[in-house]
């Protein structure tokens, strides 16, 4: 073999193994962080449980970074739901009529949803722009609240990635004439 071929080869091994990864990132991005989070506020609380019953003597740091983590999981979670379709949505419609119709209603519900998370993008700015001008720190840990603050429009930037990707799989399921991905059945 040639040192061209070679070299092309290696550089398609690291093009697929890059493309796995970032397919794996966009599939379970959230999972992961939604586990991390869950173990780290589930283990933190039970540590705190202990040393406030048994040893008389809790901080005030554990119970503030739970807080503060579950904030971040709210948001996390919400784009996790997005991505699935397990969010809030009224079902009856689907079952009177066509798949060509249930894509446009899905259609509008993304768009609906998108136009929501921008309201909600350009009404914390402000906030946070105040927060940054005169600044306040958390009562035990003495972190800047900007930190905490900010998952709001992190989590609604992670909503609108996955809104925007439901949006472009709808329309081309409605384009080429395919039933859009409606989610896992919650309820059977």
């Amino acid at each position: 073999m040639s040192e061209s071929t070679i070299q092309a080869t290696k550089s398609d091994g690291a093009t697929n193994r890059a493309s796995r990864f970032a397919r794996a990132l966009n599939e379970n991005l959230e999972r992961y962080l939604l586990l991390s989070f869950y173990v780290y506020i589930i283990a933190i609380i039970g540590v705190e449980v202990f040393r406030r019953f048994v040893l008389n003597n809790a901080s005030l740091w554990g119970e503030e970074t739970a807080r503060y983590m579950f904030i971040y999981l709210t948001w996390i979670g919400a784009s996790w739901g997005i991505n699935e379709r397990l969010h809030i949505r009224i079902d009856i419609l689907h079952q009177y009529v066509s798949e060509r119709v249930t894509g446009m209603l899905y259609i509008l519900g993304d768009l609906v949803t998108l136009a929501f998370v921008v309201v909600a993008i350009r009404w914390t700015i402000p906030q946070l722009q105040t927060q940054l001008q005169f600044g306040a720190v958390s009562e035990a840990l003495r972190v800047d609240m900007i930190y905490f603050q900010v998952a709001i429009p992190l989590g609604m930037s992670l909503i609108a990635v996955r809104v925007l990707q439901a949006l472009y799989r709808d329309v081309q399921d409605v384009r080429e004439g395919r039933p859009v991905y409606k989610g896992e059945e919650l309820f059977s």
